[in-house]
């Protein structure tokens, strides 16, 4: 028994406790979120809120106008209490200025507010919208450059998918909630004009509405903890389908090869179900709140009116304004309420955005120094360099030691899974060793030195790359100020002059997305043709000619075999034919290189690694 007490005390205690941590959490992210917002849009802020104020007083100067005008039409405002004495003063301010309140002059004044009030409307508009864009913006350009700096190997053990869905599905939740919290912001404005007046007409009255209100939004305020809440599982499930897209999109051949249409379609239908429900709990949590604080509303106001004739004894025609007062002010307050619930909804969406960025802050590369621009003039060396990708995952590359020296040809061969292509990471700096050095012409290559490393390097990776956009684009993304000469010679040297010039739009030729309206081996030569085009000191082909018939493999290889000496080419290959010039060659198992030499000495060992290759490929010495 008394551990049954103890245990529901704790539970008891623990709620408490959580909820401050949420509120403290969320209280943290708002401050984030408003200071963000002064900083991307304060002049634009600035002219929203003064459109705003007077987009108010319009409509709160046309409210005030009712009274004077019923007194004016011959509603006996004596004996109204402080309704009569707000006539009198009115009419005594318009006589003070040399106006007389006539019933046309009032109604004039009235449809010229109400006039004014529309293009205030309209400019508050435009104004909150265009806050909106400017913080997508803000967001979207500081979360792409924090993406962009963040080191390679952050970026490869990260999901590319949660990167695209917050650069676009989560600041575009950000965005929509920045125009929320506005128009939140302009009816609270409006709001309290409206208590002004109604403070007024009658202070008891009013304070009675302030209190209640104040006590419903208390009772309230865990319902919006859980639509917050909700905001979060709607940030996951539509995460998470956006993955899905992504990779069902990307693998659409295979799954046609495999038969897999059904099979992928049903675990899409299936996420596709899991953001509906979300977004659908999502609606039903506003909709139950909207109508139990309507129905609490109305209660209150009950309440109230009857307080006010029975024990205030407030006057019949500060009423009968109170009430009509009231009656605009009640939808504003519900649809107040609906704009900052929708708003703390979107407020996961931005604190997702916060821990991304501080990620990527956290594994940001150290930045490149103007004039630290490096070159290779006599050799590039691992040291005892080993490398492991994550924790508990045998490591990539092991004690490795190898010199690549300036102007030589030097090749990387060994089976697939042997660590060939991680050095070559190594080699550009793309990841860090966890232990060795990295040496270029004898000097240690550290984090701050990378950036300017990799400018003298032309990479061309296994899995080619290009973008929909045209032959000419894709060439000047590697070299922005290339002439159209150089973008030729680049082609030729990399055997693909002739089939660019057979098209009809030549350089202007779309490539299609991801390159796919040119085949594989088009691809490839075009991407060895923007490698060219960089003029790097240290050019490493990563399976760069796989793709290639033997012509043209031939013909790469001369272009390569013509700047031996001026240019250091690295080669990773599986087929051993395409390294047989190669001055030097490492056999790499296991992610060390187990044998070194070049083709002659590495093929006369007829017990050696590089035999077992050369042997299992058939070709002859």
């Amino acid at each position: 028994m008394e551990k049954t007490i103890s245990t529901t005390s704790t539970i008891v205690a623990a709620k408490p406790i959580a909820d401050s941590r949420a509120d403290g959490a969320e209280k943290s992210t708002l401050r984030s979120y408003f200071a963000m917002l002064i900083q991307v849009s304060r002049w634009h802020l600035i002219g929203v809120i003064v459109v705003t104020v007077l987009f108010s007083l319009s409509e709160g100067i046309g409210f005030a106008l009712l009274l004077p005008t019923l007194q004016v039409a011959g509603f006996n405002m004596v004996g109204q209490g402080a309704a009569g004495k707000y006539a009198a003063m009115v009419s005594n301010a318009f006589v003070a200025i040399g106006l007389h309140p006539t019933l046309i002059l009032l109604l004039g004044l009235f449809v010229t507010l109400v006039g004014a009030r529309t293009v205030l409307g309209q400019i508050q508009s435009v104004g909150m919208y265009a806050v909106q864009q400017e913080v997508e913006h803000h967001l979207r350009r500081r979360l792409y450059h924090s993406i962009a700096e963040a080191n390679w190997l952050f970026v490869c053990r990260s999901r590319a998918s949660d990167f695209t869905h917050a650069l676009t599905h989560e600041i575009y939740r950000v965005g929509s909630g920045t125009n929320l919290a506005l128009v939140f912001a302009g009816e609270v404005v409006l709001l309290t004009l409206y208590m002004a007046i109604a403070f007024a007409l009658s202070a008891g009255m009013t304070a009675l509405v302030l209190i209640s209100g104040a006590m419903l939004t208390f009772v309230f305020r865990g319902r919006t903890h859980a639509i917050e809440a909700q905001g979060e599982e709607v940030s996951n499930t539509s995460k998470t389908l956006y993955a899905a897209t992504i990779e069902h999109l990307q693998s659409l051949k295979a799954a046609k090869t495999y038969g897999a249409e059904e099979r992928n379609f049903s675990i899409f239908s299936a996420l596709s179900a899991d953001v509906v429900s979300a977004n659908v709990d999502g609606a039903r949590q506003q909709a139950v709140a909207a109508t139990w604080f309507e129905l609490g509303s109305w209660i209150i106001l009950a309440v109230v009116l009857f307080v006010s004739i029975r024990v205030l004894a407030v006057p019949p025609a500060a009423i009968l304004i109170l009430l009509l007062l009231f009656a605009r002010v009640m939808p504003r307050i519900m649809t107040g309420q609906y704009h900052y619930r929708a708003f703390v909804n979107m407020l996961p969406s931005f604190n997702n955005l916060l821990d991304i960025e501080g990620r990527c802050a956290a594994a940001a590369e150290p930045a490149a120094h103007p004039h630290d621009r490096l070159s290779l003039t006599r050799e590039l060396a691992t040291e005892g360099v080993s490398f492991t990708y994550s924790e508990g995952r045998i490591p990539a590359v092991r004690d490795l030691s190898l010199v690549i020296p300036a102007g030589k040809v030097v090749a990387l061969v060994g089976p697939s899974g042997a660590g060939k292509s991680t050095i070559a990471d190594i080699l550009m700096g793309l990841v860090l060793p966890d232990s060795g050095t990295l040496r270029l012409d004898g000097r240690p290559l550290g984090p701050e030195g990378v950036r300017g490393w990799r400018d003298q390097i032309g990479y061309v990776a296994p899995d080619t790359f290009l973008f929909h956009d045209t032959i000419r684009a894709n060439l000047k993304w590697a070299r922005p100020d290339a002439s159209e000469d150089e973008m030729l010679a680049a082609l030729r040297q990399a055997a693909a002059f002739d089939f660019v010039a057979g098209l009809k739009d030549g350089l202007d030729t779309i490539v299609g997305d991801r390159g796919m309206m040119v085949s594989q081996g088009e691809r490839q030569r075009l991407a060895l043709a923007r490698a060219f085009l960089r003029r790097p000191s240290m050019l490493i082909l990563d399976e760069a000619t796989n793709s290639l018939d033997s012509e043209n493999e031939g013909r790469v290889l001369d272009a390569i075999e013509s700047r031996r000496g001026e240019l250091t080419v690295v080669l990773i290959a599986h087929r051993l034919s395409t390294i047989r010039w190669a001055d030097l060659i490492y056999v790499v198992e296991g992610g060390k290189v187990v044998e070194s030499g070049d083709w002659s000495s590495l093929s006369a060992q007829r017990d050696g690694r590089f035999r077992a290759l050369w042997e299992a490929q058939s070709l002859t010495i």
